[in-house]
């Protein structure tokens, strides 16, 4: 699926997707020497203002018009340089840092490590970071897992961060390009009103596509308002992080 979709919904986007936990930002730093960073697929700034307001120096490539003026404006006052590119296009080098927040599989997987390993320097860092969230509390969970089957035909508190970590880790280690991988997983919570949940799904391209997503939304809406109209949304941010250990080329 083509990432426009995000660029459709670029205000909603910015409005109700997540930021991440300073740990798992701090996470990252403590791994990084140097303070120059490439940022892939920068969406409108969730990970850029947190990595910019410690310090970074951050080339940040969106290829969504509408996000990247997001972007722009989000990062006026800091050290951002927003370039409106997609990674698969970029040809510059010699990062401390090159990171993904929520961005990393859209990438083409051909030569994907590749590209991450030429745009590095030598002993450069790798981190990838993405916000799953995790099982719910089981009351509203038993109502939210019977709209799913009903309108989606699975349910959708699966081990994805379980799964996401394996296959970056063994990629990262397939590659042959970066050193020894390190995994930390973040955990935290937050609440939505019912409508702020039902924009939330609206934005993930595994919902936005299907038509019968409205009706999947109505249901998930009265299941939030049976249970108080807030829902507590427990999240872990998996952060994944490596070394480059040689060029590529």
């Amino acid at each position: 699926m083509s990432t426009n979709i995000f660029d459709s919904c670029a205000d909603r986007y910015e409005a109700v997707r997540p930021s991440y936990p300073d740990a798992a930002i701090e996470h990252v730093l403590a791994r990084t020497t140097g303070r120059c960073a490439l940022e892939i697929g920068a969406g409108p700034g969730k990970a850029t203002l947190a990595f910019a307001r410690r310090g970074l120096e951050i080339v940040a490539l969106e290829p969504g018009p509408q996000l990247a003026a997001i972007l722009r404006e989000r990062t006026n006052a800091l050290p951002v340089d927003v370039v409106e590119m997609r990674f698969e296009d970029y040809q510059g080098r010699d990062f401390d840092l090159v990171y993904a927040a929520q961005a990393f599989h859209w990438i083409d997987p051909a030569g994907r490590y590749t590209h991450v390993a030429d745009v590095l320097r030598a002993g450069g860092t790798f981190a990838l970071l993405s916000n799953e969230k995790a099982p719910m509390d089981t009351a509203i969970r038993a109502e939210l897992d019977a709209a799913y089957r009903q309108h989606f035909g699975w349910e959708p508190w699966l081990d994805r961060i379980g799964d996401k970590q394996r296959t970056w880790v063994g990629e990262i280690e397939a590659s042959g390009l970066f050193g020894p991988v390190a995994v930390e997983r973040v955990p935290w919570q937050t609440t939505y009103s019912s409508d702020e949940y039902v924009s939330l799904l609206d934005t993930y391209s595994d919902h936005a596509a299907r038509p019968e997503r409205h009706a999947l939304y109505a249901d998930v809406r009265a299941a939030i308002e049976h249970h108080g109209g807030r829902i507590v949304v427990p999240y872990e941010t998996l952060v994944v992080i490596a070394r480059v250990t040689r060029p590529s080329s």
